[in-house]
């Protein structure tokens, strides 16, 4: 298992769950929300390995559950509304591009000011690249309003790090990833500057741009 614990600028904390594999994104986020949603629940499993949910996407999807890309929206809603996983009701939309914003705010909710926040509602977000066609897989768990700015809470799973991004209402989801500095006392994950991310043909501080939202109604 690969759980990192990480504090903001808000003074909260997140655990994050770094990806195992390059094309296991879609995997670490549904165990980041089986967390996120169940960790206050009495005698709910809420922490999950990347073996476990592979086990199960393969119980639903068959031997190769990723295929070549990693686990495509469809698959994504089937894995999170299974009951072992104790949090029906996720649902796939594709808002306008410049509603993004709007619909993060609308499903993950706004806290005012800072300290820690218990219970959340996430949202899982399909992000590509500007230009480009490879996509990922990230999960926002909280939105802050602090002085009358907007930021989302994104945890990344490709750096299994949170990655603090002011939003606005009414315009794209923009993410420019970058590494970050964090201290890690055990557990491997990638870095955004690594040889193994620039060996796949992106750039050092990729910019993504939001596509496809997975969000949970009940």
């Amino acid at each position: 298992m690969a759980w990192f614990s990480r504090f903001t600028r808000f003074g909260d904390v997140h655990l994050c769950f770094a990806q195992e594999q390059n094309i296991s994104c879609g995997l670490a986020s549904i165990i980041m929300a089986a967390f996120k949603i169940n960790k206050l629940t009495p005698k709910v499993t809420a922490m999950y390995g990347e073996d476990d949910m592979m086990a199960k996407a393969k119980a639903l999807f068959g031997a190769k559950p990723l295929g070549d890309a990693g686990l495509t929206g469809n698959k994504m809603i089937t894995l999170l509304n299974d009951d072992s996983l104790n949090m029906k009701g996720w649902s796939l939309t594709t808002p306008n591009i410049n509603q993004m914003n709007n619909e993060i705010i609308k499903n993950v909710g706004v806290s005012e000011g800072w300290g820690p926040t218990m219970s959340v509602t996430p949202v899982i977000i399909m992000v590509q690249w500007k230009g480009g066609t490879a996509r990922h897989w990230v999960l926002i768990d909280t939105v802050r309003k602090i002085w009358g700015s907007i930021y989302a809470t994104v945890c990344d799973p490709w750096d299994g790090s949170v990655h603090v991004i002011k939003i606005e209402k009414d315009k794209r989801f923009d993410y420019a990833a970058r590494d970050t500095i964090d201290f890690d006392f055990w557990g491997k994950r990638n870095r955004y500057g690594s040889k193994t991310q620039e060996g796949s043909s992106t750039i050092t501080t990729p910019t993504w741009v939001g596509s496809i939202m997975l969000k949970r109604t009940t």
